[in-house]
């Protein structure tokens, strides 16, 4: 295998408990699967195709006694996986390595859903596996998209002899006419570009409903406020009310304002009162703490003058002494030779009456001090009294304030309730007028039935240059193929088919349209791998060299002048050669019929399927 990244089948299996496994081998590069009618080719086809995410094919009776259906793939990587399902339909199975029997304890074992939609699912894991993301296909102008899958690209990985020979464009899957998703999809692989970036927009029949419903809200909305009117009121009374309770509103909301500033000047007044009664009420505290200190002070000035009169009384005694006869000797005073200090005696009563008088002095002023304290508490107690009536009063005149405001404030409550259900009553009959002028004006709009997202390529085709190098590309593989007249060959976008050397392939017989249709599959696999796109790199192709049919086959018309020209040419043979050297590359597997060219055909052929003379059925399986 090249460093490309591809996926190669490598063997298709059936198994059944009680049957002998029956296989068909590839290897990468071509393959050809050969036979008669009748006998198989179709069906390894479609079970392939079935593995893969298909539709269930019918077994045929041959088959009989078969239960599972087995691929094995080669993943970029070397990854080798097999894949099963059930003959009965049902889920796809998978397991790493190659093996005969998927299930439960298989290494790697996983459940794939057969729906691009449901995760995880066989698209997503082998499209991933060779580099695709997730995408999204623009399937109209108005932006609706469809997923990128298995199942779309499909189309161009496996071509039936049907579509091979059909007259409408290679585009097209199974459809009549090629759609914005059949041109997004040959734009993604060829480019990368999808519709993911492109917003929806909605359909005509859809905005038509929203319309619709949008008009019946309104009107739902209309009624229910038409319900909340009376309209036995006309709409200038309503007026000429609500003008006359916004007046009344407005009056009491000034009473409101002023027994509201009257209320708090009375509460600010009882608050001061209270704080001034507080303040007297601690002078008095601190006026009685004075007395108390000067209380304790006038005792000790009592105590030092019974103290100083003592010393005085002592000195007068010693003097007193010291002027009669000694009273052990008798002698008189001028006769007495010691000196008893008597002098210090009388300084002493001196300074002890200085301090004496002081200290009267001191007590004579602190007894002034209490009585002015005594007056002052007196002074205050009455200024209490006064204060504590002013308070009283100012108290009586706050609560009948307050009982007069709540009353105002009630009454402008009632007015503000009656101005407020006028004031939503005129509002009503105002949005009920509103509405009806929208729904009128939406009534008025028109919806286009067809619609289309901003700015989104309405043709979806290629540009020019994107198809001019498709053609070229398509171009090369038909000179390859030696094919007559290759080198006039364009991309038609009128007919999203191609055109050569002036000639639809429409108007071709049925095996130059196969021809072209499988050299137009092939050209995109050559393109992707040229500019580095992914792609699965297989291409399964049933019945491409359909002008080599025998010229007496009744099924078709018969053989064109074209198809002649192709076998002239040797068409065949260049094909084969082609295909052989594209084998590191890519895989091919093309069933052929057995009438084919034998010596084209047999040196590329895997398996020649042969009917059973006794049946005159499919040699797959016997």
């Amino acid at each position: 295998m090249s460093d490309r990244r591809r996926i190669v089948i490598d063997k298709l299996m059936f198994t059944g408990p009680e049957r002998t496994p029956v296989s068909v081998q590839f290897k990468s590069g071509v393959n050809i699967i050969w036979g008669a009618s009748n006998t198989g080719k179709s069906f390894v086809r479609k079970s392939i195709d079935y593995l893969l995410g298909g539709e269930l094919p019918t077994l045929p009776p041959e088959g009989k006694g078969m239960d599972n259906y087995l691929l094995w793939i080669t993943l970029p990587g070397d990854q080798r996986i097999t894949l099963r399902s059930s003959a009965l339909g049902g889920d796809i199975y998978k397991a790493d390595g190659h093996s005969q029997t998927v299930d439960a304890s298989s290494p790697g074992y996983e459940v794939f859903s057969r729906k691009h939609v449901s995760s995880p699912n066989v698209s997503r894991f082998l499209l991933s596996s060779v580099g695709y993301r997730e995408a999204q296909l623009l399937k109209n102008e108005r932006a609706e998209k469809a997923p990128f899958s298995l199942r779309v690209v499909m189309r161009y990985l496996l071509i039936d002899e049907t579509r091979m020979i059909d007259e409408k464009s290679l585009l097209l899957a199974h459809n009549t006419t090629v759609t914005s998703e059949d041109k997004g999809l040959l734009k993604f692989l060829l480019t990368g570009v999808d519709g993911s970036s492109i917003a929806q927009v909605r359909s005509g029949d859809q905005l038509k409903a929203a319309k619709e419903g949008q008009i019946e809200l309104l009107s739902q909305m209309a009624e229910q406020l038409r319900k909340a009117t009376d309209d036995a009121v006309e709409t200038t009374s309503l007026v000429a009310d609500l003008t006359v309770a916004e007046r009344e509103k407005a009056d009491l909301l000034d009473v409101v304002v002023e027994r509201q500033n009257s209320l708090d000047a009375l509460a600010l007044k009882e608050r001061g009162l209270s704080n001034d009664i507080q303040g007297y009420q601690a002078r008095i505290a601190e006026l009685n703490a004075l007395k108390v200190r000067f209380d304790e002070l006038a005792r000790v000035y009592t105590s030092d003058i019974d103290r100083l009169e003592g010393l005085e009384e002592g000195g007068f005694l010693l003097q007193r002494f010291a002027t009669i006869n000694c009273p052990l000797c008798g002698a008189v005073p001028d006769h007495q030779k010691h000196d008893h200090g008597l002098g210090g005696i009388e300084e002493q009563r001196n300074a002890i009456e200085l301090e004496m008088e002081k200290i009267r002095a001191e007590a004579r002023d602190l007894a002034a001090a209490l009585a002015d304290a005594d007056a002052e508490i007196l002074e205050v107690e009455r200024l209490i009294v006064a204060a504590d009536d002013r308070l009283n009063k100012v108290r009586v005149a706050r609560l009948q304030a307050a009982q007069s405001e709540v009353s105002a404030r009630s009454i402008f409550l009632s007015a503000s309730a009656r101005y407020e259900k006028l004031e939503t009553a005129l509002d009503n009959r105002r949005r009920v007028a509103e509405l009806e002028a929208q729904i009128v004006r939406i009534k008025g709009t028109t919806v286009q039935s067809r619609q289309r997202a901003d700015g989104i390529d309405v043709s979806l085709d290629l540009s020019n240059s994107e198809a001019h190098e498709l053609s070229t590309v398509v171009k090369q593989v038909l000179k390859a193929w030696n094919y007559p007249g290759a080198d006039a060959l364009h991309f038609e976008k009128g007919d999203q088919d191609i055109v050569v050397d002036g000639k639809r392939r429409r108007d071709n017989g049925a095996g130059v349209r196969a021809l072209l249709h499988a050299a137009f599959k092939i050209g995109v696999l050559v393109y992707c791998i040229e500019k580095g796109r992914p792609h699965p790199g297989f291409v399964i192709l049933d019945s491409p060299l359909f002008a080599y049919r025998p010229a007496e086959e009744g099924r078709y018309e018969e053989l064109s002048v074209d198809e002649l020209e192709l076998r002239k040419a040797d068409v065949a043979t260049h094909f084969y050669r082609y295909l052989q050297g594209m084998a590191d590359q890519a895989q091919f597997i093309v069933i052929e019929n057995h009438k084919s060219d034998q010596d084209v055909v047999a040196p590329y052929a895997n398996y020649q399927f042969t009917k059973n003379p006794s049946i005159g059925r499919a040699g797959l399986f016997t």
